[in-house]
């Protein structure tokens, strides 16, 4: 009996657990997860759709308007790790894909995932055109294998009598001689390393070829074409450290890793269009990473290890912010705008731009400065620093600690985020929010939400409370409360949490394994 309750006691402890890991079954229209998608293992081509892979999801591409759908992640995310080529089904349309060790098919209509193994491995698929019902044939050393429609096993068969195979990249070799010639120029990342050709895909109209390769993502050459179109989906790097919400979308910065370098990257709400900033060819970005990212008349600025970063968005050019022209320190841990104002945290201080150039703010005070927040008359610049709030007050040449809070010890705690919730200061320690009574001119501190979420990070407004990122999840936080809707890593959000944006749809969490948009009302 002992060891029985002992045994239930366990059980009961770690389903709580165990949820937390596996997270809801989201569906695409709720969740998508964005990464680095230049490493295509497969493509095929049906009449109104260009079905594409990477080792971690698929996508569709729309010729005809031009569109992506996806990506599309299977329920066992294995599923397409090993994949090395694909067909289309001649009857339905829908997918099979050659795995190393089996294949797996999926059906989009239902959105259906299928999967099976073959002992000896697959080197080769097929479908047999005079006999187009039989299923998928699957080459196994020197003997043949079907699928049969509707079964899940492959048996043993007679090779097919008229294949179809999927088409290969000798054999867009073959017809556009044109690609080996220009192979060095196309197979090259914006960081001069080479990239390859792993599969090839006619166009079902006959008019071009779809090519992926490892590295530099999917091309399209139309018949008679010279160089191939890159057709960009996705982000320039997988670590994804800050957003900005946007018109129509949002920009996200993705870190300089031993993979890829450091980029910057527009996403279109709705997906239909990704466009990348990566610097010039060979030198790439002059930072490895970001840490804001805020906009100012038609620019962007970004708090970078490298500078204060200047981004036009029309043309990708950027100006850095040195040391000297007047930033207190390289090293940029934070920006904010408000009223044409533009103030940077730095390592060692901050930066005023002013008249279009930045000059020290509060010069005496030469510590970090995590975060940034201005009033709204722009008189008062409020500082998240590691000694908790401070102010830099106009004719003051350090940071000082308003007379509101000295009675208040707990605000000695560092802070780490500010923002403006509608006419209230909200800050954010690494284990609770407090926010600024503007009324009462008093400040107030919420509950320990860090047992929760992990230690905090990052936070955006939203209705009902505000959403706040720590390194185990993100939540909905209403002020003076607990976390009332808990999205956590590994289930529900695929890396640790970065930096979050808010939009009129969606929420935006920019995590170390790429960026993930939750649709609001999925998550409310």
């Amino acid at each position: 009996m002992k060891y029985l309750l002992s045994a239930l006691l366990w059980i009961l402890l770690s389903l709580p657990m165990e949820a937390q890991v596996r997270g809801r079954d989201w569906s695409t229209r709720d969740r998508v997860v964005i990464g680095d998608f230049t490493r295509i293992t497969s493509v095929a081509a049906a009449q109104d759709r260009i079905y594409v892979t990477s080792p971690t999801s698929l996508l569709i591409w729309n010729p005809q308007f031009r569109q992506w759908e996806g990506p599309i992640v299977p329920p066992d995310p294995t599923t397409i790790e090993r994949v090395f080529n694909a067909l289309v089904d001649p009857l339905d349309n829908s997918l099979w894909l050659a795995r190393v060790d089996g294949w797996a098919h999926y059906d989009a209509a239902i959105q259906l995932w299928e999967r099976g193994t073959v002992p000896g491995g697959v080197q080769e698929i097929a479908f047999d055109l005079d006999a187009p019902v039989s299923g998928l044939f699957l080459r196994s050393g020197g003997s043949w294998l079907v699928v049969p429609r509707g079964g899940n096993v492959a048996i043993p068969t007679n090779p097919p009598g008229r294949p179809l195979r999927p088409f290969s990249v000798q054999d867009a070799f073959n017809a556009n001689p044109i690609l080996q010639t220009n192979s060095a120029q196309v197979l090259l990342d914006n960081r001069l390393q080479s990239a390859r050709y792993t599969v090839a895909a006619r166009a079902f109209d006959g008019l071009g070829w779809y090519l992926g390769t490892w590295g530099v993502g999917l091309l399209f050459l139309p018949d008679g074409g010279i160089m191939p179109q890159r057709l960009t989906f996705g982000l320039p790097g997988e670590s994804v450290g800050a957003t900005f919400a946007a018109p129509g979308g949002i920009w996200v910065s993705t870190d300089r890793t031993t993979n890829s370098a450091a980029g910057l990257a527009f996403v279109a709400s709705d997906l239909s269009g990704f466009n990348w900033i990566q610097g010039d060819q060979g030198f790439g970005l002059p930072f490895a990473r970001v840490r804001k990212i805020v906009g100012l008349n038609a620019n962007l600025w970004a708090a970078t290890d490298g500078g204060l970063g200047r981004i036009n968005p029309e043309n990708g050019r950027i100006e850095m912010f040195d040391e000297g022209r007047g930033l207190a320190d390289n090293r940029v841990y934070s920006v904010a705008t408000r009223r044409g104002i533009l103030v940077a945290g730095t390592a060692r201080g901050l930066s005023m731009l002013k008249d279009g150039k930045l000059e020290r703010l509060a010069p005496e005070f030469v510590d970090p400065v995590y975060a940034v927040a201005i009033s709204q008359d722009g008189d008062t610049i409020w500082t998240g620093t590691p000694r908790g709030l401070l102010a830099a007050i106009p004719g003051d040449p350090g940071l000082s600690l308003p007379a509101e809070l000295n009675t208040v010890a707990t605000l000695g705690e560092p802070v780490v985020a500010l923002m403006w919730q509608r006419d209230t200061l909200v800050g954010l320690t690494e284990d609770r929010v407090i926010w600024r009574d503007a009324r009462l001119k008093t400040w107030w501190l919420g509950p320990t939400i860090s047992t929760t979420l992990g230690r905090l990070r990052a936070m955006a407004g939203g209705e009902g409370g505000l959403w706040v990122a720590g390194d185990q999840g993100v939540a909905l936080v209403p002020f003076n409360a607990i976390p009332a809707r808990v999205l956590r890593v590994p289930g529900d959000i695929p890396g640790s949490p970065y930096d979050l944006a808010i939009d009129d749809q969606y929420l935006w969490i920019a995590t170390e394994h790429g960026l993930v948009r939750f649709r609001l009302d999925a998550i409310r």
